[in-house]
């Protein structure tokens, strides 16, 4: 069993989203952003597990009933460089009252969850952490300016959480940079990375791919991509400079990127939520 290290532990929470991962009846990811709050934390203030709540019919619960690994990955709301990638099984209960969903509520909003039906009918769910990885654990290059509300999720600034799925079919999130592609489709989206990540060996292995976005100035707004992977190698350089001067307040890439053997990854998007 692992946890959420006491540093980290804020992230588990408002005002931050985290992106859940649970994997499609046909071994394809899905992605999408979610409420959550720390379930169980240890005496040193570690998260142990995470709870949060879902509907009966939505397709991260239907996944979540077939299939109880799921990935998350939170990026700070006002620190967006303070990361978690984070492994789990859930474990799913009746929901029987908006008590929860309210609590969880007011901890995003403000006030109990708007939104309510007649029916309270749904799943309270906790995820057991299984592994936490801590990305970028360190001082960060001073960032551009956060994107305007309304602004075009497919580009810079903006940070998309990718999914993959491993070839055992355990789902995992990671956070990027992205742009969109020259030449690319209009909802398609590219990213840099080494040939060696976890995600470029899942996606050798599966090229399934999703990719959620929330709005780094109105969260509530965001968009979810379903596609496949186009790995291409390159020469990281210019990639990587063009990146940094899109999402730091620097000309170029500050580390030696010429030992990754860089890829450019191209999701070609076959079906766009939001």
């Amino acid at each position: 069993m692992a946890s959420v290290p006491a540093e980290h532990a804020d992230l588990v929470g408002a005002p931050h989203f985290a992106h859940l991962v649970t994997v499609n009846r046909d071994g394809s990811p899905q992605s999408s952003p979610i409420w959550i709050r720390p379930d169980r934390v240890s005496a040193d203030g570690a998260v142990e597990s995470i709870f949060f709540v879902t509907g009966l019919r939505y397709r991260k619960t239907l996944n979540m009933q077939r299939e109880p690994r799921v990935a998350l990955s939170i990026h700070g709301a006002d620190q967006p460089y303070r990361m978690l990638e984070i492994v789990g099984t859930v474990s799913m209960e009746p929901r029987t009252s908006w008590d929860e969903l309210d609590a969880i509520s007011n901890t995003y909003l403000g006030t109990d969850y708007p939104y309510k039906g007649d029916d309270p009918a749904g799943w309270h769910v906790t995820v057991e952490i299984d592994r936490v990885t801590v990305p970028n654990d360190g001082e960060q290059p001073p960032s551009v300016d956060l994107p305007a509300a309304g602004s075009d999720l497919l580009s810079p600034p903006h940070f998309a959480h990718v999914a993959t799925v491993s070839s055992t079919g355990q789902p995992r999130s990671s956070v990027v940079w992205h742009r969109r592609p020259a030449g690319g489709g209009e909802n398609d989206i590219e990213f840099w990375t080494g040939a060696e990540t976890l995600k470029t060996r899942h996606l050798r292995n599966n090229p399934a791919v999703a990719v959620s976005i929330h709005d780094e100035a109105d969260p509530y707004r965001y968009t979810e991509l379903r596609g496949s992977a186009q790995i291409t190698s390159i020469d990281g350089r210019q990639m990587a400079d063009e990146l940094t001067r899109l999402y730091w307040k620097l000309d170029q890439f500050p580390m030696d990127v010429s030992d990754m053997n860089s890829v450019a990854i191209r999701v070609e998007t076959t079906h766009r939520v939001g």
